[in-house]
């Protein structure tokens, strides 16, 4: 019978987001396995003018660098708030702003979905960073970017990666992906996790394999999937 309470004991398990997960984190070293932090990407926000956001009916933000980024600012005069995300909307709401659509999954697929009926023809202003996607702009409303922020990839990192073995990593981005495959990483010996279904792809078009996924696109999520999966073996 599996014991709940140290269902991870004897794994590690390594994020290589930009932000270190402490909640996640925590709930591994709570479960009795160890936890790795050893980011493959690193993010640093422009030095831009910031637009007149009274032009825009909705700010969009589908990551949590981007509000990040955004609350530095401490913008006054803010129109409606879009985030894909508990966490991109928890940044937003701890620094005093409402938001005011969530998207049911938290993807920006599920969200051009849902968005449009929404904002209702309304002008927006997607805040991203330089590597987002265009699935945002594509949508049938008059959309607007603002590229806040660069991100940058920790090849040091993702070379130290690569020579892991037996590990449980945890991928939460494309650009995590490129980066350790650039450094050389494989798929061999190492159990995968992804966060959302974009990052999936990423794996799979890279040749690798997905061990866990969560239907619900955190960090914390992923930790009870891999707990889950380790009851079951």
């Amino acid at each position: 019978m599996c014991n709940n309470e140290k269902s991870l004991e004897g794994k590690t398990i390594v994020f290589t987001g930009s932000n270190f997960p402490e909640e996640a984190a925590g709930k591994v070293e709570e479960l009795g396995g160890q936890a790795i932090y050893l980011p493959l990407i690193e993010t640093s926000i422009r030095q831009t003018d910031k637009p007149d956001f009274t032009d825009y009916s909705w700010l969009i933000f589908t990551s949590r660098t981007s509000a990040e980024a955004f609350c530095q600012l401490h913008a006054d005069d803010v129109p409606h708030i879009a985030a894909v995300g508990e966490k991109t909307a928890e940044v937003l709401q701890n620094n005093g702003y409402r938001v005011d659509f969530i998207p049911s999954v938290y993807s920006a697929d599920r969200f051009v979905e849902e968005f449009p009926a929404a904002a209702d023809g309304q002008k927006c202003l997607f805040i991203k960073g330089a590597l987002a996607k265009n699935t945002i702009a594509n949508m049938p409303l008059p959309v607007d970017e603002w590229v806040i922020y660069d991100t940058e990839l920790k090849l040091e990192n993702a070379k130290a990666l690569s020579q892991m073995k037996q590990q449980t990593i945890i991928f939460a981005s494309p650009s995590a992906v490129s980066a350790y495959r650039k450094a050389g990483g494989d798929w061999r010996d190492i159990e995968v996790a992804a966060i959302g279904h974009v990052t999936e792809k990423a794996i799979k078009d890279a040749g690798g394999h997905i061990d866990f996924i969560p239907a619900t696109y955190t960090y914390l999520d992923v930790v009870n999937e891999i707990a889950k999966g380790r009851c079951k073996q």
